[in-house]
């Protein structure tokens, strides 16, 4: 199968299971906070303190447990996820560096399966910390740096990617939006870095732009592809 179009495929598994995960998240986080946008999850990820751990999922699994098993529950279909969102982000770059007889584009494949294991190690710190008793200080160290890891990761991906539909001039429209949209996705992260409060919503749903972007220009070279050897 042609890589391009395993990359397809792979990808419009991805937004179905976007689609899915972000039906069955809980509507607020324990202690909501006025002008706070981020979904529960998103929030979760972003805990750096007991304080803020305590706002997001409550005082105890007693007195929260049908927000703590919502998240448990995400966070263990999550390990799904990132194996479909790993796979895909690393057949389009395989596919890419295979279409232009460029090894360097595997580097980013690379960093894609790195951001994936990053977010294994996040979710193992996630779904411990909804635990009473849990060891906080150094669960919230784990998640704090397995996050930024994820985060990152995707970010310099998103901007490989941009760059490679970018380079490919035989789509003029598509190839701008591309560049513009990883460019997006990287100031969004770093923004979200500086203000984990306020931007990481906007770093998110940029990151699910340039997968749409990635799974469209796939769907096309798949197709010229196919029409140009039948």
């Amino acid at each position: 199968m042609n890589k391009f179009t395993l990359a397809s495929l792979l990808g419009v598994v991805v937004f179905g299971m976007t689609l899915w995960l972000a039906l069955i998240s809980p509507e607020q986080i324990a202690h909501p906070v006025d002008g706070d946008t981020r979904d529960p999850v998103i929030a979760f990820e972003m805990v750096s303190s007991s304080a803020e751990l305590t706002g997001v999922i409550g005082e105890s699994r007693l007195q929260f447990p049908e927000l703590r098993e919502a998240l448990d529950r995400i966070n263990r279909i999550d390990f799904i996820y990132m194996t479909a969102y790993g796979a895909f982000l690393s057949f389009f770059f395989l596919a890419v560096a295979e279409q232009r007889g460029d090894r360097r584009w595997l580097i980013l494949s690379a960093v894609a399966i790195v951001a994936m294991l990053a977010d294994v190690r996040e979710n193992i710190a996630l779904i411990a910390l909804t635990r009473d008793g849990a060891d906080v200080v150094p669960l919230l160290g784990m998640l704090v740096s397995s996050t930024w890891i994820k985060w990152g990761g995707l970010a310099i991906v998103a901007l490989g990617a941009g760059a490679a539909i970018f380079e490919d001039k035989s789509m003029p429209t598509l190839r701008i939006i591309g560049l513009v949209a990883g460019i997006s996705v990287f100031g969004f992260t770093c923004a979200a870095w500086l203000d984990p409060f306020k931007f990481p919503q906007y770093m998110a749903l940029a990151i699910f732009l340039i997968w749409i972007l990635q799974v469209v220009y796939a769907y096309r070279v798949w197709q010229a592809g196919a029409v140009s050897g039948s």
